[in-house]
């Protein structure tokens, strides 16, 4: 049978490894964006999927996303929780508007899509979910009061969410990044370093399979993330 994979945040550049690993391996993609724009090049690269545009903040509106998903492919068996944001800054400067914004990118984005997929996978009593905390969350940062406190937030529910549903067979993976990712916008954001440093998309794409893929008598409950350094000559 082959296997459906929902992916939240399929535009970003996580979005786009995680996609390519799983289409490598046969699955059928749901991709979400955020933008028209996205959904587009989406489309192009992946002719096959089911592409659709949605603000994840709204629970309706990601309930009727969902729906379609289930409509085009009759079972989701993989959520790939991977919308999210980040924005750092002097704690004493932050707002209660800045607070919301990340609670909502990081937070409520994968609440809305775990409950809108789970219901029909304790009804099957098999699935798999994924969402992404942040080393910041463990070891906090200076500047990062409000995201640390975000992805804080989503560790504490996976956890919680898994000693709920394991039980009815449903799988739930936190994913911890531990250290900044190989990304264009890194890159950008900061140029004079060291990439070699950090960790490679299409290696953590390959994990996050992995993890999806597994046995379910050997699921992996978190998972931490390293980069390793290249060698020095």
């Amino acid at each position: 049978m082959t296997r459906t994979a929902l992916i939240t945040g399929a535009g970003g550049a996580l979005g786009g490894a995680v996609a390519e690993a799983f289409a490598d391996a046969g699955w059928r993609l749901a991709l979400l964006a955020h933008r028209a724009d996205t959904a587009r090049d989406l489309s192009t690269r992946h002719p096959d999927a089911l592409v659709l545009t949605v603000d994840l903040t709204d629970e309706a509106a990601t309930r009727g996303v969902v729906d379609r998903v289930l409509e085009r492919f009759g079972r989701v068996d993989a959520l790939l929780g991977l919308a999210g944001g980040f924005a750092m800054g002097p704690a004493h400067e932050a707002s209660s508007g800045d607070l919301d914004r990340l609670l909502a990118l990081n937070v409520r984005t994968l609440f809305n899509s775990v409950r809108a997929v789970l219901p029909a996978m304790r009804d099957r009593g098999d699935g798999f979910i994924l969402g992404v905390s942040a080393a910041a969350a463990e070891e906090g940062g200076s500047g990062m009061a409000l995201y640390a406190a975000s992805k804080a937030a989503v560790a504490a529910y996976l956890r919680a969410l898994r000693a709920e549903v394991r039980e009815q067979g449903v799988r739930v993976t936190t994913l911890f990044p531990m250290g900044a990712l190989d990304t264009p916008a890194n890159r950008e954001a900061m140029p004079e370093a060291d990439p070699s440093g950090w960790i490679d998309l299409k290696d953590l794409a390959a994990t996050i399979l992995h993890a999806a893929e597994r046995d379910p008598r050997g699921h992996v409950g978190e998972l931490k993330v390293y980069a390793t350094p290249a060698r020095s000559a």
